[in-house]
C-alpha cells in the first residue's frame, strides 16, 4: 500500500512538471524540454539601420538553461520573407540569450513607412539532446525623420464677415507627417505677415488679430508653411511644404448689439418683477436698452446692472393689475449701440407669468332678487361683491335685452333700476354682471312681483263685423276678446254694453260674444250699428275698466227686382236718321245694388233695326229704317242676374225725312225714394244716444303725496357705519283713494355711487356700501315719493348726509418703486429725491413721517419732508446702484398707526474716475524656443469699468526687447517678431501700459508679461552600454553593501544631454541590489542566501538628462557562491499513511524524503526514529522507509503518531524532524450493541382506525466504521403482523387495536453490513394503558425555555438534558412539537428528524420516578452517528 502511494506521488510530480512547461515542446529523446521565457517578445530597430545592427528589447530574450551541458542554437524559421534578419545566441550563466540582427549584406533597407513591424518565428534546438522550442519575436521598426510634412488639401478658400470679432477662428489648415513621434512634429507659420491674421503654430488655426475692412481689402492670399521641427533643430531650414489660403472678406452691415441669452423674470414675494438682461455689443459699445412693446401702462423701467454697460435690469416701478393681463405680460426689449446712426438689436421677447394671480370671482354665482312692478326708477336692486383682491375692481353689466332696465355703479357694484317695470310685459330679467371687463362674471335674476296695474286690453282697438240682412234672431255676430296682463283676479275679465238706447244686439258677459236680438232688414233698418263694449277686471283693491268700439254692418242680400226710372217712352225718328244715332237711354235701379244691370230688347226688334247697349241701356239705330216701316214697339227688360224687371215699352214712330226726333217718357221717382233711405241708414248712432252713467271713484287722481314735517334736513354718519343698518325712515301721505293714494319711494338723485337704498314701500333709508370720507365727504339725497294714480303725481325732499372721518387710510405713494439717476460724483448733503406719500385722513391721522429702513451710510431721509440726501462717497464701479426702502407712517392717536413702504433705486451715472485694470495683473506664458516668428503669444486685456470713451483702451509696450516682441495698440495682441533662444535668454519680463480715452483727462495702468522660454529637446544621441550583458559573482555570506560590478555607458551629446544616470528596472535581484545612479556600481542591499537564490538577473537601463531623455538597456547576471549553512529540508512537514489492523508486519508503510540545498551535503542524509516510537514501527536509515513491527488493533488505538529525524552529517551536523501520522484501517471484528437489552414502554390504548402509530425507536451501535458499522433492523418473530420496524432507523410502529391491559413483547435483531456480518438482539415490552382522566390542574414546565449544550463529538444516546414539569403525580406523555427534533422518553433518546419525516414518539414517565417529573433528552441518533457541527449550530424546539 505504501509502495503504491509513493509511485503515484512520483507520477503526479512528473505530470505536474510537464504541465508547467511553457513554449513549444521539443520532439527530442529526453524528458526535459526547452522553454523560452515568453511566448512573444517585443523588440525594436530603427529604419534604415546599417547591416549587422541588433534589435533591442528591454527584457531577457532567450531560454533558461537547466542543464549545463546544453548547447542551444537559434534560427529564424518564418516571418522574414525579405531575408533581413538572422538569429544568434549568447550564453551567460543559466540563460542563453537570443539576439537578432540585420544581415551583413542586404539589398533593401528597413523602411517603417512601407512596413513598420515583423513577426519572426524563432526556433531553438539543443544540439546534444535534440530538444526544440519555438517563440515569436515582434520587431517594431522605429521611425527616423526622413519625410516632410504634407498639406491635405493644399489650398483653402474661406469667407469671413468683415464684422467678425477679434480672436475669431477663420480656417484651420491641416498637414500630416508620415513620420511618427517627435519626427512628426512641425510648426505652422506664414511665409509673409502683411495681413491681419495669425496662425497657431501647433493647431494650424488661422485667427483674426486686427479688424477687417472690406473697402480696404476684400481678399487676402496667404501662404502657410508646415516646417519640420526636428530638422530645424538639427540645422536644416525650411524642411517642409506650403499651403495656399484665400480669405474673402464679406461686406456686411455694421454689426448691431444682440440680447443674449433669453432673459428670465424673477418675482419677489410682494410682486415686484426683476429681469436681468445681458446685451452683447456689436462693433460699437451698447448705449442703452429700452422697452419697445408690451408695457402700455409704463409699469417697467430699465436700469444698468453691471459696470460695463452690457448688463441691465428691467424692474417694475408701478403696481401691475394682473386682472388686465391674466395670462401675463409679453415685454419686447431692444438695445441700441453708440454708432451713428445707432444700430438696434433684434427685439427680445420676454414672457412674464401673472404673479400669484387668482381669478377674480363673485361671492355668488347667481343673485336672485324680487321687485314690485310698482318700483320707481333708481330703486335699489342688489349689491354684487367679489372676493378680496389687492386692486380696484370695476363692475359693468353685459348688454342684453334685459340689461337696459338696470344700471350698476362701477365702483360699488350696486345695481339700481332705470325704468319702471311692467310685470305683464316681462316678469323676469336676467343679465350678466362682469368685473374688470370680463375677469369675473355672475348672473343676476330679477323677478318682478305682479301688481294690479293693468286694465283689460281688447285684442283690437275696435271691432267691425258684417251681418246678412234677414239673419235669424240669436245669430252670433262677433266675439270681442279682452285680456288683462295681471294674474289671478287682477286679470279676470267680464264684458258689458255701454249703449243706453235699444239695440238689436246683446253681449255675453263672460265670452264676449255679440248676437242679434231681433230681425234685421238692410233696406228698411240702419245698415251700420256703433256699439260701446266695456271690459272690467276683478282686481284689488280696485278694478280696472277698458272700452272698445264695435261696428256692425248689415250685408245687402239680393232680394229686390230692378225698377226703371222712366217708363212708357214714345219717340219719333225721321226716315233718314243716320245709323248709330241714339234714340233713347233707359236706366233702371236695383235697391240691392249688388250686380251690374244688363239691358235687352225683349221683343219688337225682329228686323234688327235697333241695338241696345247692355250696360248703359242706350237704344241706337243699328241700320237704316226700312222705307215701308211706320213704327216699332220695343219691349226692354233690365236684369240683375237673378231678378228681371217688368218690361218697359218704347214706341218708335217713323216720320218724314228731315224731321226732328222727339222723346217723351214717364218718370217713376224710384231714385229719390232710395236716396232718402240711404241717408237715414248712415246717420251716427251715438249722436242720438244718451251718455252712459258708469261711475268709478278711483279714476280721478286729485291730490299729490306730502312728506311729514318731522323729517330732518341733514344727518351725520361715520365712514365705518355698519352696512345694511337703517339710517332714517321717510314717511309721506296722500289723501286720494285707491291707486291714487298708493305711495312708493325712491332716491331720484344724489346717490350716484349707490351707497344708499330706500325701501320702496316703507321709506326706510339703509347704507348698503362702505362710506369713504376721503372720496366723498357728504351726500345730498333727493328722496322722491310717487303715487300710483293716473296721471302719476309725486313729491320730493332733500336730506344732507355728512360723512365723518376715521383713520382707515395708510399713507400712499404714487408707485411701489422709484428709480432715480445720480452722477457718481454727487456731493454729500445733496438732495437727490423727495419721497411724497399722501394720507387722505385728517388731523393726526393724515400727518406723515418718513424713515429709511435700509441700513446704509450713503443716504439719509428727512422724516418730515421726505428729502433723501447723499451722506457718503458714491462709486458706480463699486456699486452701480443702491436699493433703498422708505417707510411713510401716519401719526394717528389713539389707535394703531398705518404705514406704507416703497423701494427707491438709485442708479449712479458714470464719471471717468477709473484707470484700466488688467486681470490678471501678471501674465505668465511658456513658449518653446523654436516657435516661428509671427506667433501670437498672448492677448493682454485691460478692463476699464468706466463707460463710453472712458472705457476705450489703447495698449503700448514699454520695452520691445530689441524688437523681439510687438504689441498691437488696439487689441493687446502680443506677437513674436524674432526667434527665441533658450540658451541665450530663458526668461523675458515685459511691461504693458493701458491708457483710456476718458474726459476731462485720460487714466492709465500697467501689467506685466512673464515669458518663459522652454528648452526644446536637442538630445539626438542615446546613451550606449559598453556590454550587452554583464557577469559578476559574490559569496553568499558577503556583507551588505559589497560592490559587485560597475556598469559603464557613454552618450555623444554635449551638456546635460550627454550626462547619464543608471537605474534598475526589474529582475530577480530587484530590491536585493542597488545601483549608483552616477557611477553605475551595483552593490548588495541585504544578506544573500545561495540556497534560496543561487543567482540573480537585473535589467538595468541608462538615461540621459535631455529634455526628452533617451534610454538604453542591459542585463546583469549575478552569481551567489555557496556556503554550507542549511539543515536538511523534508519534502513535507507531516506524512499521512495507513495500515490494516490485525496484520503482523508491513514492510513499507510510508517513505520520508528530504533534500539538503547545500552542495556539500548531497548524498550524506540519514534517518532515525526515537526509541519510544519503535514499539510498533521502525525506519530504514538510508531510504527513510517506515515499516511495522507487530499487528495493530484499530479499536484499541485507531491512530499512531511517530517522529523521524533526518541529519545531513555535516560539521556541526544539522537535522530536521518529520511527523508521521499512521491510521489503522478497520476490519469487521465487532458486532452491533443495543443501548439496552430490555426496553419497556407504556402507551395509551390505540385503535386500528387511528392508522399506523410510532411506538419507539431502537438504537444499536457498532464500534467498527464504514460499512462494517452500518446497522439494519428486523423483527425476529413476524407472528404479530400489527408491528413493523424500519430497517434503517429502527423505528417500531404499530397498526391495530390495542386495549388497556394488553401487553406486547417484541425481539429486535440488529445486523451490520460487514463481511462476514455480525448481529445482536434486544427485547421491547409494550404495555397498553388507558389514558388518564382529565384533570383541572394544568401541567407547567419549570422554565419557559430550556437551554442545553452538546459537543459535536458526543456519541449516539448521549444525554443532552432533563426537562421537568410541575403538577400532580399522574401519567404523562411528552411530545417535541418543533419540526427539527423528537424525544423518546421510555428509552431516554433524542432523535434529529427532518421536516415531515417520522412523527414523534409518545412515552410515559411513571409517577414513582420522582415527585417532580423530569424529561431526559439524549443526543440524536440519526443513522447511528453523533451530531456534527455542520448539521446545525443550534437546535430549537
Amino acid at each position: 500500500m505504501a509502495s503504491l502511494g509513493s509511485t503515484l506521488l512520483a507520477l503526479a510530480s512528473v505530470l505536474l512538471h510537464f504541465t508547467r512547461c511553457q513554449g513549444i515542446m521539443g520532439k527530442g529523446k529526453g524528458s526535459l524540454p526547452l522553454r523560452f521565457t515568453h511566448h512573444l517578445y517585443n523588440a525594436t530597430i530603427f529604419e534604415n539601420s546599417a547591416p549587422r545592427t541588433y534589435v533591442e528589447t528591454p527584457v531577457k530574450m532567450g531560454i533558461e538553461v537547466t542543464d549545463v551541458f546544453w548547447e542551444i542554437k537559434y534560427n529564424v524559421v518564418s516571418g522574414d520573407d525579405d531575408g533581413l534578419f538572422q538569429a544568434a545566441e549568447v550564453k551567460v550563466g543559466d540563460f542563453c540569450f537570443l539576439r537578432i540582427k540585420t544581415r551583413s549584406s542586404i539589398s533593401a533597407q528597413l523602411n517603417r513607412e512601407v512596413r513598420d513591424s515583423y513577426t519572426l518565428t524563432v526556433s531553438a534546438t539543443e544540439q546534444t539532446s535534440d530538444f526544440q522550442a519555438k517563440t515569436k519575436v515582434f520587431v517594431q521598426v522605429l521611425d527616423t525623420n526622413d519625410l516632410k510634412p504634407l498639406f491635405y488639401p493644399a489650398s483653402y478658400n474661406q469667407a469671413i464677415r468683415e464684422d467678425s470679432p477679434l480672436q475669431s477662428s477663420v480656417v484651420r489648415v491641416s498637414a500630416t507627417d508620415a513620420d511618427i513621434g517627435s519626427n512628426a512634429r512641425f510648426y505652422y507659420s506664414f511665409t509673409s505677415r502683411a495681413h491681419p491674421f495669425v496662425v497657431d503654430p501647433f493647431t494650424g488655426t488661422v485667427s483674426l488679430v486686427r479688424r477687417l475692412n472690406h473697402t480696404r481689402s476684400g481678399r487676402y492670399d496667404l501662404t502657410v508653411m508646415a516646417e519640420d521641427r526636428t530638422k530645424k533643430i538639427s540645422g536644416v531650414q525650411k524642411f517642409g511644404n506650403v499651403a495656399r489660403v484665400t480669405i474673402n472678406v464679406q461686406k456686411m452691415p455694421t454689426s448691431s448689439p444682440v440680447i443674449t441669452p433669453a432673459p428670465k423674470p424673477t418675482v419677489s414675494t410682494d410682486g415686484r418683477i426683476t429681469i436681468n438682461v445681458h446685451v452683447e455689443a456689436g462693433v460699437k459699445p451698447v448705449e442703452s436698452l429700452s422697452i419697445v412693446g408690451g408695457d402700455p401702462h409704463k409699469c417697467f423701467e430699465i436700469i444698468p446692472s453691471g459696470v460695463q454697460g452690457t448688463d441691465f435690469q428691467v424692474i417694475s416701478t408701478k403696481r401691475i393689475n394682473w386682472s388686465q393681463s391674466p395670462f401675463g405680460l409679453n415685454l419686447s426689449l431692444q438695445a441700441k449701440d453708440r454708432s451713428f446712426p445707432s444700430l438696434l438689436s433684434p427685439a427680445a421677447h420676454i414672457h412674464i407669468p401673472a404673479y400669484h394671480y387668482s381669478p377674480l370671482a363673485f361671492l355668488e354665482d347667481t343673485y336672485i332678487v324680487t321687485l314690485s312692478e310698482f318700483s320707481p326708477p333708481k330703486t335699489h336692486v342688489v349689491k354684487v361683491s367679489v372676493t378680496a383682491v389687492p386692486y380696484n375692481v370695476t363692475f359693468s353689466i353685459k348688454n342684453n335685452p334685459d340689461s337696459t332696465q338696470f344700471k350698476i355703479n362701477p365702483k360699488t357694484g350696486i345695481i339700481i333700476t332705470t325704468k319702471k317695470f311692467d310685470y305683464e310685459r316681462k316678469d323676469r330679467y336676467e343679465f350678466e354682471v362682469v368685473a374688470n371687463h370680463g375677469e369675473a362674471e355672475t348672473h343676476v335674476v330679477v323677478e318682478i312681483i305682479d301688481e294690479n296695474d293693468n286694465s283689460p286690453q281688447f285684442a283690437h282697438t275696435f271691432y267691425e263685423a258684417t251681418l246678412d240682412e234677414n239673419s235669424p234672431v240669436g245669430s252670433s255676430v262677433l266675439k270681442v276678446v279682452a285680456s288683462d296682463k295681471d294674474k289671478g283676479k287682477n286679470g279676470f275679465v267680464t264684458y258689458a254694453m255701454a249703449s243706453a238706447g235699444p239695440l238689436p244686439f246683446i253681449i255675453d258677459p263672460f265670452t264676449g260674444v255679440i248676437s242679434t236680438s231681433e230681425h234685421l232688414d238692410y233696406e228698411l233698418m240702419k245698415r251700420r250699428y256703433h256699439l260701446r263694449v266695456w271690459a272690467s277686471d276683478s282686481g284689488s283693491p280696485f278694478s280696472q275698466v277698458s272700452e272698445c268700439p264695435v261696428t256692425i254692418t248689415l250685408n245687402n242680400m239680393n232680394d229686390n227686382t230692378p225698377l226703371f226710372e222712366r217708363v212708357g217712352c214714345n219717340t219719333t225718328v225721321p226716315q233718314d236718321l243716320p245709323v248709330g244715332h241714339t234714340i233713347v237711354e233707359l236706366s233702371a235701379i236695383d235697391v240691392d245694388e249688388l250686380q251690374q244691370l244688363r239691358y235687352i230688347i225683349e221683343s219688337g226688334n225682329e228686323l234688327q233695326v235697333f241695338a241696345i247697349d247692355p250696360v248703359s241701356g242706350a237704344i241706337t239705330l243699328k241700320q237704316h229704317i226700312p222705307l215701308r216701316a211706320a213704327s216699332f214697339d220695343l219691349r226692354v227688360v233690365a236684369s240683375d242676374g237673378k231678378h228681371s224687371s217688368e218690361a218697359s215699352l218704347v214706341r218708335v214712330t217713323v216720320t218724314n225725312r228731315g224731321d226732328e226726333a222727339t222723346l217723351v217718357c214717364q218718370e217713376t221717382g224710384i231714385f229719390k225714394q232710395l236716396t232718402d233711405k240711404l241717408i237715414e241708414s248712415i246717420k251716427p248712432i251715438l249722436t242720438s244716444q244718451q251718455e252712459d252713467m258708469f261711475s268709478d271713484v278711483h279714476i280721478t287722481n286729485r291730490h299729490s303725496p306730502k312728506f311729514e314735517a318731522n323729517i330732518p334736513g341733514s344727518i351725520d354718519l361715520i365712514e365705518d357705519h355698519p352696512l345694511n343698518s337703517s339710517i332714517i325712515q321717510f314717511k309721506a301721505t296722500d289723501t286720494d283713494t285707491g291707486f291714487n293714494s298708493k305711495l312708493v319711494y325712491s332716491i331720484s338723485s344724489g346717490n350716484e355711487d349707490g351707497c344708499f337704498s330706500i325701501d320702496v314701500f316703507s321709506g326706510d333709508l339703509h347704507l348698503v356700501c362702505p362710506l369713504d370720507r376721503e372720496s366723498k365727504e357728504f351726500y345730498i339725497l333727493n328722496v322722491t315719493v310717487y303715487d300710483l294714480g293716473i296721471p302719476q303725481t309725486s313729491a320730493w325732499k332733500f336730506i344732507a348726509v355728512n360723512v365723518m372721518d376715521v383713520n382707515d387710510n395708510p399713507p400712499v405713494f404714487d408707485q411701489p418703486r422709484y428709480v432715480i439717476r445720480v452722477p457718481e460724483n454727487k456731493e454729500q448733503d445733496s438732495i437727490i429725491f423727495t419721497a411724497r406719500a399722501i394720507d387722505p385722513d385728517v388731523d393726526a391721522s393724515g400727518t406723515v413721517q418718513y424713515s429709511l429702513l435700509t441700513s446704509t451710510d450713503m443716504f439719509n431721509i428727512d422724516e418730515l419732508t421726505g428729502e433723501v440726501t447723499v451722506t457718503g462717497a458714491l462709486d458706480r464701479e463699486t456699486s452701480p446702484r443702491h436699493d433703498l426702502r422708505i417707510e411713510a407712517r401716519d401719526q394717528a392717536k389713539p389707535g394703531p398707526q398705518l404705514f406704507s413702504m416703497i423701494d427707491l433705486v438709485v442708479v449712479l451715472q458714470d464719471v471717468n474716475d477709473n484707470p484700466p485694470k488688467f486681470v490678471p495683473k501678471v501674465y505668465k506664458i511658456k513658449v518653446p524656443e523654436d516657435v516661428p516668428v509671427g506667433t501670437l503669444l498672448v492677448w493682454v486685456e485691460g478692463v476699464d469699468l468706466d463707460l463710453g470713451s472712458g472705457g476705450i483702451i489703447n495698449y503700448n509696450l514699454k520695452n520691445t526687447e530689441g524688437g523681439i516682441f510687438h504689441l498691437d495698440p488696439s487689441t493687446g495682441a502680443l506677437i513674436l517678431e524674432r526667434e527665441l533662444d533658450f540658451e541665450r535668454r530663458p526668461i523675458y519680463n515685459l511691461t504693458v501700459r493701458a491708457v483710456d480715452h476718458g474726459l476731462p483727462r485720460s487714466l492709465s495702468s500697467s501689467c506685466f508679461v512673464e515669458i518663459q522660454v522652454l528648452d526644446v529637446n536637442e538630445n539626438l544621441n542615446r546613451p550606449v552600454f559598453s556590454e550587452f550583458v554583464y557577469e559578476a559573482g559574490v559569496m553568499e555570506d558577503a556583507a551588505v553593501g559589497t560592490s559587485m560590478v560597475s556598469l559603464t555607458a557613454s552618450d555623444k551629446d554635449p551638456g546635460r544631454d550627454g550626462v547619464v544616470r543608471y537605474h534598475i528596472h526589474e529582475g530577480s535581484g530587484l530590491g536585493v541590489f542597488t545601483i549608483d545612479e552616477e557611477t553605475g556600481v551595483i552593490r548588495t542591499t541585504e544578506v544573500l542566501d545561495r540556497e534560496m537564490t543561487p543567482h540573480y538577473w537585473l535589467s538595468v537601463y541608462v538615461t540621459d538628462l535631455g529634455t526628452e531623455p533617451l534610454i538604453s538597456w542591459t542585463h546583469v547576471f549575478l552569481e551567489v557562491l555557496d556556503v554550507n549553512d542549511n539543515a536538511p529540508e523534508l519534502s513535507q512537514p507531516v506524512y499521512f499513511a495507513s495500515v490494516p489492523e490485525n496484520v503482523n508486519t508491513v514492510k513499507s508503510v510510508v517513505q520520508v524524503t528530504a533534500v539538503d540545498v547545500d552542495t556539500s551535503s548531497e548524498g550524506k542524509l540519514s534517518f532515525q526514529m526515537l526509541e519510544s516510537h519503535r514499539t510498533y514501527f521502525d525506519v530504514d536509515p538510508k531510504t527513510g522507509i517506515i515499516s511495522t513491527l507487530s499487528a495493530l488493533d484499530r479499536e484499541d488505538k485507531p491512530e499512531h503518531i511517530v517522529e523521524v529525524i533526518v541529519s545531513d552529517n555535516g560539521s556541526p551536523p544539522l537535522s530536521s524532524t518529520a511527523t508521521v501520522v499512521i491510521g489503522v484501517l478497520d476490519a469487521n471484528d465487532n458486532r452491533p450493541k443495543f443501548t439496552d437489552k430490555l426496553v419497556h414502554v407504556k402507551l395509551p390504548e390505540q385503535r386500528q382506525q387511528a392508522g399506523r402509530q410510532e411506538v419507539c425507536r431502537m438504537v444499536a451501535r457498532d464500534d467498527d466504521e464504514g460499512s462494517n458499522a452500518v446497522v439494519t433492523y428486523t423483527l425476529q418473530s413476524d407472528e404479530d403482523e400489527r408491528f413493523e420496524i424500519d430497517s434503517l432507523t429502527g423505528v417500531v410502529t404499530a397498526h391495530g387495536d390495542f386495549w388497556p391491559g394488553n401487553y406486547s413483547i417484541l425481539t429486535i435483531n440488529a445486523t451490520d453490513q460487514g463481511s462476514p456480518s455480525h448481529s445482536s438482539t434486544a427485547r421491547l415490552d409494550i404495555e397498553w394503558v388507558a389514558p388518564p382522566p382529565p384533570s383541572d390542574e394544568p401541567i407547567t414546565f419549570d422554565d419557559p425555555l430550556f437551554t442545553f449544550a452538546i459537543m459535536e463529538t458526543e456519541p449516539v444516546t448521549h444525554m443532552v438534558g432533563i426537562i421537568m414539569t410541575e403538577g400532580a403525580h399522574r401519567l404523562k406523555w411528552f411530545d417535541i412539537i418543533g419540526k427539527h427534533m423528537v424525544v423518546c422518553q421510555a428509552v431516554s433518546c433524542l432523535r434529529v428528524q427532518r421536516e415531515a419525516e417520522v412523527p414523534p414518539v409518545q412515552s410515559t414517565v411513571p409517577n414513582s420516578i420522582r415527585a417532580r417529573t423530569q424529561q431526559t433528552l439524549s443526543s440524536p441518533a440519526e443513522s447511528c452517528r453523533p451530531p456534527r457541527a455542520a448539521d446545525a449550530g443550534r437546535y430549537v424546539f
